[in-house]
């Protein structure tokens, strides 16, 4: 069965649970039917549990979309750091299509997905319509360099008044980035990515 983060202890669905009001799941491990320990921080019952295409329709409704960076490439494991070959998805079209409402692209992955980011998307990181996320220093330290040095060389000017799309480099929310705890992951996608796209979301949809 495909499902985007589908680990059991990946923290995507279960952050995104936490923040728009739903359970991934109840969070019991089928080998030792004992609760994962993440399950210890997570805010909802287990009567708000609902099934994985419900979690997805919750956050389309709520403003946010998921995509992968690649479109296509080859990769022995799971891990992003063995993607060989990669194609991009057109993300930078999606992103001209809903210009003005999008406002910020998450890596979920950390500085791995940043790293495959800029190197699938040099144009569009000289194009002037990206900035990393101003005052975030993991996004500064993912792509401030990459766009200076893309925005040099092709040397395009940019309107005044542009919106530019934030881009934020998160923190891994894979099981493999565990120097991080639940809380810390959640914490973080709360503060940068949940909080604010929600309150754009409210704004838009009230003017």
């Amino acid at each position: 069965e495909e499902q985007y983060f589908g680990h059991p202890l990946n923290a995507f669905w279960w952050i995104a649970g936490d923040c728009l009001g739903f359970r991934r799941a109840t969070g019991i491990s089928p080998s030792t039917g004992k609760q994962y320990e993440l399950t210890k921080f997570i805010r909802h019952g287990e009567d708000r549990i609902i099934p994985y295409g419900e979690q997805t329709k919750e956050l389309v409704k709520n403003g946010f979309a998921l995509w992968d960076i690649v479109s296509q490439c080859e990769r022995p494991g799971s891990l992003d750091q063995d993607i060989k070959n990669a194609k991009p998805n057109n993300l930078r079209e999606f992103a001209q299509e809903h210009y003005g409402t999008l406002r910020r692209i998450v890596i979920a992955n950390g500085g791995t997905g940043c790293t495959l980011f800029v190197r699938l998307f040099k144009d569009w990181l000289g194009s002037g319509e990206l900035q990393a996320l101003p005052g975030h220093e993991p996004s500064e330290k993912a792509f401030s360099k990459a766009i200076e040095r893309e925005e040099r060389r092709q040397n395009i000017e940019v309107p005044m008044g542009h919106k530019k799309i934030d881009l934020i480099c998160a923190i891994g929310v894979s099981p493999a980035a565990a120097k991080y705890s639940y809380e810390d992951k959640r914490s973080m996608w709360e503060q940068y990515v949940y909080e604010p796209g929600l309150a754009d979301f409210a704004l838009q949809n009230s003017l």
